[in-house]
């Protein structure tokens, strides 16, 4: 199943039979993103727009913003994809005070605009639902929005 995000995201993601919608108030979705569960394991995924910072949108930008985010530790995982047009980095991170979860975190770019995706789970959900975090960042298609 294709959705799209809240125009502010302004991309759309395919879940097929993998992923879920979790209902969010509207308003809140506009700012924060979707969030999206595994079906075969639970894990909550958030998926939204991401901004770069002064990162540019290159495989190498993206690998930078990807071991700048604020974890406990580097990502001990990192993976890369290109996949019609897109570039798409990911990474697993240690987490502090989160019962022992890490947290999977995935950037995507079509050279134009950045989608995230962040999920926590335990350590061995994380390696079970990290194929289909890939599969499903593959799926994203940024849309075209006209500015006023």
């Amino acid at each position: 199943m294709r959705i799209s995000l809240p125009t502010s995201h302004g991309f759309l993601v395919d879940l097929g039979t993998e992923w879920v919608v979790d209902e969010i108030d509207p308003a809140a979705s506009e700012q924060l993103g979707i969030y999206i569960r595994s079906v075969a394991h639970g894990v909550y995924l958030n998926v939204r727009r991401q901004s770069a910072g002064q990162q540019p949108l290159t495989p190498d930008g993206m690998l930078a913003l990807l071991r700048e985010q604020n974890w406990a530790s580097a990502p001990f995982d990192e993976w890369s994809a290109t996949e019609s047009g897109l570039i798409i980095i990911g990474g697993t991170f240690e987490t502090v005070d989160m019962n022992g979860e890490v947290v999977i975190e995935v950037f995507i770019t079509d050279g134009k605009s950045v989608a995230n995706f962040v999920a926590p789970a335990e350590r061995n959900v994380a390696r079970a639902v990290t194929p289909l975090v890939q599969a499903l960042a593959k799926t994203v298609v940024f849309e075209a929005h006209e500015t006023p």
